[in-house]
């Protein structure tokens, strides 16, 4: 959803379900549903998906639909993915959710439920094998705008799709393939709000069970697990302690994520080596 580089990058098929509950107790803080499902087709050459998903922001409720296409590049022990994505925006705006200071405030129809469409775009690279990656990616990169109450110019509005960007590097080491520690770094930027940067360090134990956990400077730390199930499914969990000032306002984030991913008739004794990359030692869901 970030970068869709990433898009045929993980195994034949690769299905995901998402559900982030934000700021629990705070009144408005988003929740997120969210499926997608990328697949590798042209004996690997190509990444073809989708997702859909909705964000509840206070009075917003906004479902983003996406197709995704991604063309790979095959080095002897690495692959160059460029990945491109088509975003159809519907956002609803919900009146009733609003609370006035000014009850005769004219921006604003509490009784009506608005709603506007819009499309725009995202692009991504990654450069990667199963031991490292190195990812830039841009959403929203037309900065098209959503037009609300289009017919009562007293209260006709837009909402303006800002550009962000990402830049993220991740390594897996181990001594022992039953024991891979994947270290990740991600640093998001869009304009009129301060840097993101996320550091993630995870162990993978016998390509099983999952322990780790997430620093989001200045923000948050999350605590994270997940167990995989026949070598194709996963489930993981994580929790937010919120370190910023608005610890004092809510009782953290739940975040929750079911996978099924596969290679369709991979030896089961390999463990899910795709024999992909000449030096291949480990590979994984995550």
């Amino acid at each position: 959803m970030l970068n869709p580089g990433f898009c045929g990058t993980k195994r034949l098929i690769d299905v995901r379900l998402n559900y982030r509950n934000q700021w629990v107790g705070y009144d408005g803080a988003p929740k997120t549903y969210a499926l997608s499902i990328n697949s590798r087709l042209w004996k690997g050459r190509i990444g073809v998906g989708g997702f859909m998903f909705q964000d509840n922001i206070g009075p917003f409720r906004n479902t983003v639909s996406s197709l995704t296409f991604a063309y790979h590049i095959k080095f002897p022990d690495s692959e160059l993915s460029f990945g491109v994505q088509g975003n159809y925006l519907k956002q609803k705006f919900v009146g009733t959710d609003v609370t006035l200071r000014n009850q005769q405030d004219r921006a604003i129809n509490q009784y009506i439920t608005d709603a506007a469409g819009t499309f725009d775009g995202s692009f991504g690279l990654v450069y990667y094998n199963d031991r490292f990656h190195l990812a830039a990616g841009a959403n929203n990169i037309i900065g098209s705008e959503l037009k609300h109450y289009k017919k009562d110019s007293l209260k006709s509005g837009k909402y303006t799709n800002t550009a962000h960007y990402n830049v993220s590097a991740g390594y897996n080491w181990a001594e022992n393939p039953d024991f891979v520690f994947e270290n990740s770094v991600m640093a998001v930027y869009t304009s009129g709000m301060p840097i993101l940067i996320d550091y993630t360090l995870r162990l993978h134990i016998k390509k099983q069970l999952m322990a780790g956990f997430a620093i989001r400077f200045k923000d948050a730390v999350a605590l994270q697990l997940g167990y995989t199930i026949m070598d194709q499914f996963q489930i993981v969990y994580s929790y937010d302690f919120v370190t910023s000032p608005l610890r004092h306002y809510q009782s953290g984030s739940h975040e929750a994520k079911f996978i099924w991913s596969t290679n369709l008739g991979t030896d089961k004794k390999r463990r899910g080596l795709n024999r992909d990359f000449i030096r291949q030692k480990f590979q994984y869901l995550l």
